[in-house]
């Protein structure tokens, strides 16, 4: 191995535990990599046929990088290939995979990858492991519509998890969370987000407290609480903006359109909407389940309420460019 392939793995094994929790370093971590991303490239291909082995331990650490700067199909080629090779790292290697494909939208991938990184979990005994991959398979669950189901796998990764500390248990708190806010149970979910959001602000994730924050908007919305939500989308939106995570942007220009119809300023509402569906497919990303349904019900609210000015409005949006559509947000 040279000095430049010595420096880059270098480089990759310091990012590694500003990935693993999002916090106030992670993006400038991320931009590390990203100034690094076509040579972080070239190693990774280089050592899957030079060192597979290593080649393995790279692709785990990496999937985050690929995933939260918009490199999800070369993320999930580089992984498909690593899940062909054994190693102490498969487990991640499951765990990513599925990630990505989860977000692209391929739910069949998805499931595969992550019921046998159970499997896997199961077989060596490792009880956080096996949380959190019940934590994913909630996801899934709650994709297809099953909430019975989300509810199974989350109450069986919280039972696993319960002993092992708050880290282990937030996964699958989130999950029951997410089911009873599709399920119209408002005052439990709010109670869940709350619990998840404290913890995870405990362990200084950050990017997941804003994250729980954008999730307690729509209970908040949902429950008559206007005040709420907004106090909600300031939290959030601030992190979001501030250390321009591109994984939450269009959420956050998400829920800034659903609170502006909300309060019947439609076009403003329109601009943003169609700004967030811009960036979703513009990432390859799709929305999580719940907030799926917020934006699908937002844009048949808009289609109706701006008749045939819908078009020119979706259009203006669809244009903006990311600097205008976070001023807008931000108003």
């Amino acid at each position: 191995m040279n000095a430049e392939q010595a420096r880059l793995l270098e480089l990759v094994h310091e990012a590694r535990p500003h990935l693993l929790a999002i916090g106030h370093e992670t993006q400038i971590w991320l931009s590390r990599l990203e100034e690094q991303h076509d040579a972080l490239h070239g190693l990774v291909e280089t050592l899957l046929t030079a060192e597979p082995a290593l080649a393995v331990d790279l692709t785990a650490s990496l999937w985050r990088f690929w995933w939260l700067r918009g490199h999800m199909p070369e993320g999930r080629a580089f992984l498909e290939r690593a899940r062909a090779i054994e190693g102490a790292a498969n487990a991640e290697i499951l765990k990513g995979l599925g990630t990505i494909a989860f977000r692209q939208g391929d739910l069949g991938a998805a499931e595969e990858a992550f019921r046998e990184r159970l499997q896997l979990a199961e077989r060596r005994g490792e009880q956080r492991a096996i949380a959190d991959a019940l934590a994913d398979m909630a996801r899934t669950a709650l994709r297809r519509g099953d909430f019975a189901g989300v509810r199974t796998f989350a109450e069986r990764g919280y039972e696993a998890a319960k002993d092992l500390g708050p880290d282990a248990v937030r996964g699958p708190l989130h999950l029951r969370a997410a089911a009873a806010r599709m399920e119209g149970r408002f005052d439990e979910a709010r109670v869940l987000y709350l619990e998840s959001r404290a913890i995870n602000e405990r362990l200084g994730n950050e990017g997941n407290v804003a994250g729980e924050d954008h999730n307690l908007i729509y209970v908040a919305l949902h429950s008559g609480d206007r005040t709420e939500a907004e106090l909600r989308f300031r939290a959030s939106s601030e992190w979001i903006f501030t250390h321009d995570d591109a994984y939450l942007r269009p959420y956050a220009l998400l829920d800034a359109g659903v609170l502006a119809l909300h309060d019947g300023d439609l076009r403003r509402a329109g601009l943003l909407v169609a700004s967030a569906q811009r960036i979703f497919e513009a990432t390859g990303s799709i929305p999580d389940p719940d907030d799926r349904v917020e934006l699908d019900n937002a844009i048949a609210r808009l289609k109706v309420e701006l008749g045939e000015g819908f078009a020119v409005v979706w259009n203006e949006g669809g244009e903006l460019a990311w600097q205008e559509a976070q001023l807008l947000a931000g108003r």
